[in-house]
Formats: structure tokens, sequence, C-alpha cells
């Protein structure tokens, strides 16, 4: 069974919607300071956010405050499934179309067999 690269004109209407979207980009910091803005920054952020979100949720009335305290981890949501998107077809294009993996599983244990069989015929030469 041959495998085929994803097509992303073949992708259902949302999957194109959300890779259709800018990806967020870390190019104006330093390559040695993205670890330090994945692991210090952003859970700081992230905290800060949720005290945003309470706070939105006592300031405003019931609908927009639902709406409002809703819409940043919204979009972070979609950003991650953005990114997730992306570096899935990057690594099936890549790994599994690119290479053309054989999935014969028969053929590959025969071949083991084979294999086990010779090894253990060249030991017992070998005493």
């Amino acid at each position: 069974m041959k495998t085929e690269k994803i097509d992303r004109r073949k992708l259902p209407l949302i999957c194109r919607l959300i890779l259709k979207l800018p990806m967020p980009s870390l190019d104006f910091l330093p390559q040695v300071s993205h670890g330090i803005f994945w692991a210090v920054i952003v859970p700081i952020f992230m905290v800060l956010e949720s005290y945003l979100a309470l706070s939105l949720l006592l300031a405003f009335a019931f609908p927009t405050n639902i709406v409002l305290a809703g819409a940043i981890p919204a979009i972070i949501f979609i950003i991650f499934l953005r990114i997730q998107f992306e570096r899935f077809i990057n690594w099936w294009n890549s790994t599994i179309a690119q290479q053309g993996y054989e999935w014969n599983v028969e053929k590959a244990t025969r071949e083991y067999i084979d294999l086990q069989n010779n090894q253990k015929s060249k030991k017992n030469e070998e005493s």
C-alpha cells in the first residue's frame, strides 16, 4: 500500500481555513531565547490572561462577559491548531509519503524469520 502526500486543496473546508491563517513567528527574537519565551513568558502570560478573564467576567453583563472572556483562549487554541496542522502535514509529507514505505507485514515477517534462521545456522556452523 502506497501512501500519498497530503494535498492541502483536498482537505476539509475548516482545515483549509485554519491553514490560511497567518503563522505566528518568533523571528523577532534571537534563536537562543525561543526556549525562554516558551518556558517563562508564555506561562506568565497565561496566568495574567486568567486574571483578565476573571475581571472581564465580573466587569460586564452576562452575554458580553462570556464572549470577552472566551475570546483570548479561543484565539490561542486556533493558533495552536494552525501550528499543529502545519507540523503534521510537513511530518507526513517528509517521512511517510516521501519514502514510500511498503506496509507489507507478511513479507517483513518472512524476511525476519529467514534472517533469524540464517543467523542460527551460522552459529551452528561455527560451533
